[in-house]
């Protein structure tokens, strides 16, 4: 069966070529760049079966989006910073007819890296990237996308990975991430609230911790010393700041009704 693989990328021009390499094994390669100024381009058009720019939709549009522009009806899903294992791509490669027509998704783990070291607690990390395009639906999450199924018993699961941010060069200010984590804050929180979720006192006082926890403890961080222990901060500092964000949405909101 054939199957396409569909990247969307933006100013990827450290981790793409590496991504491509890792889908040389697929039928067709489509990339979607939302305008790069670095040498994205000349990257992805080097090994694209088919490359184009399209003005950003959002995360899950754009994915949309660029897996409509394959000729294949099996598309892997993959971004611009992440690599496709040799074993996930050997078990995709098995896959037969029979069993590709009782699925519409499969879902496999991603092994995320930060300051170039496998992040441990934040496995195993299962994604729904390899699609059935015309079978599957896809999500309305402001930020963490999913292409849900017409079933539960039409997902498969394989054990393969994807390795995120493997080749990243982005190092420290990969760990902080500032300036990407404030711009999408308010997009996560917005959507949170509309969708009836609220923050209370005992959200801000009581998560973080339970985060930090969670990562150090439950997850494993501990086994990793140091760069374990800054990978918990981080997560209890991602989830203040997520319900703060959230905080601030609903008190703009209640300022806004009319008495």
């Amino acid at each position: 069966m054939p199957i396409s693989v569909a990247i969307c990328c933006a100013n990827a021009a450290d981790t793409l070529e590496a991504a491509c390499r890792s889908a040389a094994w697929a039928d067709e390669l489509v990339i979607v760049d939302s305008g790069s100024t670095d040498a994205t381009p000349g990257i992805a058009m080097r090994f694209a079966t088919h490359y184009t720019v399209e003005p950003w939709r959002g995360y899950s549009k754009q994915k949309e989006y660029a897996a409509g522009l394959c000729r294949h009806d099996w598309v892997f899903v993959l971004d611009a910073d992440e690599e496709i294992s040799p074993q996930l791509a050997e078990q995709i490669k098995r896959l037969t007819p029979e069993q590709l027509d009782q699925r519409d998704v499969f879902w496999f783990p991603r092994r995320n890296y930060v300051m170039g070291r496998y992040v441990r607690a934040w496995s195993p990390d299962w994604q729904s990237r390899l699609i059935q395009r015309k079978r599957v639906r896809w999500s309305d999450d402001a930020l963490h996308e999913d292409r849900l199924a017409s079933d539960a018993s039409r997902v498969g699961r394989l054990s393969g990975w994807i390795d995120h941010k493997r080749t990243s060069t982005a190092g420290w200010s990969d760990y902080f991430s500032g300036k990407r984590m404030d711009e999408r804050l308010m997009m996560v929180a917005r959507q949170m609230h509309a969708r009836g979720k609220r923050c209370s006192q005992a959200d801000l006082l009581l998560r973080p911790p339970v985060a930090f926890w969670k990562s150090y403890l439950l997850k494993g961080g501990i086994l990793d010393g140091t760069f374990g222990l800054l990978i918990a901060q981080k997560a209890a500092v991602s989830t203040q700041l997520k319900y703060a964000a959230l905080w601030a949405v609903q008190d703009e909101a209640g300022k806004n009704v009319k008495p």
